[in-house]
């Protein structure tokens, strides 16, 4: 019988060979990622009721958002140059700028992606984010 030895996890491919940790930022790999503060600085668009209110402000940008269904994630969205009317968006969620992204979520110091039917659209790091009101 021939024995196969199987590959390192990449997280212990890395660790062994830090020559390599120059070349990939730490906000580019998942657990960089994970570790971004607005991953636990912010708000689960996924438990929030209808008509809840979200003041979010940018770098760039001011939005207000009122959510229509928190579990599947459709609020109406107005502010900022690409939503000057309001506008039924899905709100992907918060992203670092790679293609991670965290689902459903709305956290300070990270990117809000949202889902339109022209495309995705990714705001400006989100400075502050704020439960206005459920109504």
């Amino acid at each position: 019988m021939k024995t196969v030895k199987t590959p390192p996890l990449a997280t212990e491919y890395w660790q062994e060979h830090d020559e390599f940790a120059d070349l990939v930022p730490a906000r580019s790999t998942l657990d960089g990622f994970a570790r971004e503060p607005g991953c636990s600085t912010g708000v689960d668009v996924e438990s929030l009721e209808p008509g809840t209110v979200l003041n979010v402000r940018t770098h760039n940008s001011r939005y207000r958002l009122r959510v229509l269904d928190g579990a599947d994630r459709r609020v109406l969205i107005r502010g900022g140059r690409v939503f000057p009317e309001t506008t039924e968006v899905r709100v992907a969620g918060a992203t670092a700028g790679g293609s991670a992204v965290k689902v459903g979520w709305i956290g300070e110091g990270l990117r809000l992606e949202l889902s339109t039917d022209l495309g995705p659209v990714t705001t400006s790091p989100v400075e502050a984010v704020t439960v206005e009101a459920h109504s």
